[in-house]
């Protein structure tokens, strides 16, 4: 089964039923970092039954903890690729799980060390 690791726009976008994003990351195993995690979940005026898709999505992602060799990861994909520090953990994490980086985040395209598939941008 293909692997696939997600920015949390990437998962906003399936879960929105971008026709681009369903297809891309149907069937396939996702992995997550613990920020995406977080991030899902943060939106402020989320609805309940908002909520109860976001916690359902989240049982089927592979859930990236922080560890000691992607903080360190981390640390130097902020100072190389100018990321800020939540888009550097992800991509450090990324990296640490040698897996291609799903993004809509044009930033990205500084990260080396793992191939990343940047969305194109949403269409009509």
């Amino acid at each position: 089964m293909e692997q696939l690791f997600c920015d949390t726009n990437a998962l906003i976008r399936f879960l929105e039923n971008d026709e681009t994003v369903v297809p891309l990351l149907s069937g396939k195993r996702l992995f997550i970092s613990a920020i995406t995690e977080m991030e899902l979940q943060c939106k402020p005026d989320m609805k309940a039954a908002e909520r109860a898709i976001i916690r359902e999505l989240l049982t089927y992602l592979t859930i990236i903890d922080l560890t000691a060799a992607i903080k360190n990861r981390a640390v130097k994909v902020r100072l190389s690729a100018r990321l800020e520090l939540m888009d550097a953990i992800v991509g450090a994490s990324a990296i640490e799980t040698g897996l291609p980086l799903v993004t809509a985040d044009e930033k990205f395209s500084s990260l080396r060390g793992t191939d990343v598939l940047i969305l194109p941008g949403r269409t009509g």
